[in-house]
C-alpha cells in the first residue's frame, strides 16, 4: 500500500518501500531495469518489523505482539496499547546520519511510529522496538487512520516535514479521510496543519472529492515554486434518480424480484458446497470443492448471465451509490509569504 521509490540500499538504483496488509514494510530491491520481488524487511534480531497486530503466515491468523511496543510514549486506547496494524511505511534519514530509517503508518488506530537503523543503508541493523512519532508534545494521531506517509521539506526550509493522509470510514457514512502536514521544529514536530480536511460525506449526486483512502504526493504541478497535491483516493456519491412512471415502478419491482431469486439460488449453491465440504481438509477438501463447484459452473453461469441481463437496467431505474477511485489535484494558492514555501 502507498509505495515509495527510493535507492534503499544505495546501490544507484531504485527501490521500492512499501507497507501490506499483513502489517509489515516490505522491500523490492532493483537493478535499473527490474524489480525483484519484495521482500521482508527484518530488525537487526531477525524478527519481522511489526507495531502489535500482524497476520501470521506460519499459523495462517491474525495475531498480536508486545515485542515491539515503544518503551515510552506508548499511544493507548482505553487505558490499553493502541492496537497497531501497520500498512503505510516509508524509508527517510530521520536522524540525519546518513541511513535511512523506517517511518510505519498504523491502519488501526492512526499513530505513526519510528523504527531507527542502526546500522548503514548496505548493511542496516534496525532497531527491535517501534518508538512513538510525537507532534505538539502527542503522539502523532490521524484520526482518520493513516493511509500514507510522506517526507517531504513542505515549507523550505531545508527540513524534512511529515505529511500524513487518512483511510477513513471505507464503506460507511462515518468521516472519511483527509490530508494533514507536521512541521519539522528540529527536535520534534509541530501540531498538525490540515490540508485537506476530512470528508464529512456530503450527499451528493456526482463525484466532489476524494473521500475515502486518500494518498497525497507533493509536487508543483503549475511550476510556479510551491508545492501542490496530487490525491488519490475514493470518491462517494449517490447520481440523482429521475421519477419514475407507474410502468417503470413495476418494471423495477419485478426486476428487484428476479435479482433476489438469482441471489437466492447462487447462496443454495454454495450452501450445497459448505456442507459437503465439513470435516474435510487439505487435498480430499480441495478435490472435492473442485469437483462440486465444476458440476455446478453450467448453472451458475445461466445464473450470472441473468444477473448481467438485469442488473443495468435496474441501474438505470435505481442508481445505486456509487465508488470510485480518481486522482485529484489540489492548487497551492496559499500566498508564499505567509505559507512559508519558496
Amino acid at each position: 500500500m502507498s509505495p515509495q521509490f527510493v535507492d534503499f540500499n544505495d546501490d544507484g538504483h531504485l527501490d521500492i518501500v512499501v507497507g501490506i496488509f499483513d502489517g509489515s514494510p516490505h522491500v523490492a530491491f532493483g537493478d535499473g531495469k527490474h524489480w525483484q520481488q519484495p521482500h521482508t524487511i527484518l530488525d537487526k534480531n531477525g524478527e519481522i518489523i511489526v507495531l502489535n497486530a500482524f497476520w501470521n503466515f506460519e499459523e495462517k491468523k491474525w495475531d498480536a505482539t508486545d515485542r515491539c511496543n515503544p518503551e515510552s510514549n506508548m499511544p493507548t486506547t482505553n487505558g490499553k496499547p493502541a492496537e497497531g496494524h501497520l500498512t503505510s511505511a516509508i524509508a527517510m534519514d530521520w536522524d540525519s546520519d546518513g541511513d535511512f530509517d523506517l517511518v510505519l503508518g498504523d491502519h488501526k488506530s492512526g499513530y505513526v511510529y519510528l523504527r531507527r537503523n542502526e546500522g548503514s543503508n548496505q548493511k542496516p541493523q534496525f532497531a527491535a522496538k517501534n518508538e512513538t512519532v510525537m507532534a505538539g508534545g502527542k503522539p502523532m494521531h490521524d484520526a482518520g487512520t493513516v493511509a500514507t506517509i510522506r517526507s517531504v521539506d513542505w515549507n523550505g526550509d531545508g527540513k524534512l516535514d511529515l505529511m500524513v493522509s487518512g483511510m477513513g470510514d471505507p464503506f460507511g457514512d462515518a468521516t472519511g479521510g483527509g490530508v494533514a502536514i507536521y512541521l519539522n521544529e528540529g527536535s520534534s514536530f509541530g501540531q498538525a496543519i490540515t490540508l485537506i480536511e476530512p470528508s464529512p460525506k456530503p450527499k451528493v449526486t456526482e463525484p466532489k472529492r476524494p473521500d475515502v483512502g486518500l494518498h497525497p504526493e507533493a509536487v508543483d504541478i503549475d511550476g510556479d515554486g510551491d508545492l501542490d497535491l496530487l490525491v488519490g483516493g475514493y470518491s462517494q456519491w449517490t447520481p440523482a434518480s429521475k421519477g419514475l412512471s407507474e410502468t417503470e415502478k413495476a418494471e423495477l419491482k419485478v426486476l428487484r424480484s428476479d435479482l433476489a431469486a438469482i441471489q437466492k439460488e447462487t447462496a443454495a449453491l454454495s450452501a450445497i458446497i459448505t456442507e459437503a465440504l465439513e470435516g474435510l481438509e487439505g487435498d480430499p477438501r480441495t478435490e472435492k470443492h473442485t469437483k462440486l463447484y465444476n458440476a455446478q459452473r453450467p448453472q451458475r453461469a445461466k445464473l450470472t448471465t441473468h444477473r448481467q441481463k438485469i442488473l443495468p437496467r435496474i441501474e438505470e431505474l435505481a442508481p445505486r451509490a456509487k465508488r470510485v477511485s480518481f486522482t485529484w489535484a489540489y492548487e497551492n494558492i496559499t500566498p508564499r509569504e505567509s505559507s512559508g514555501q519558496r
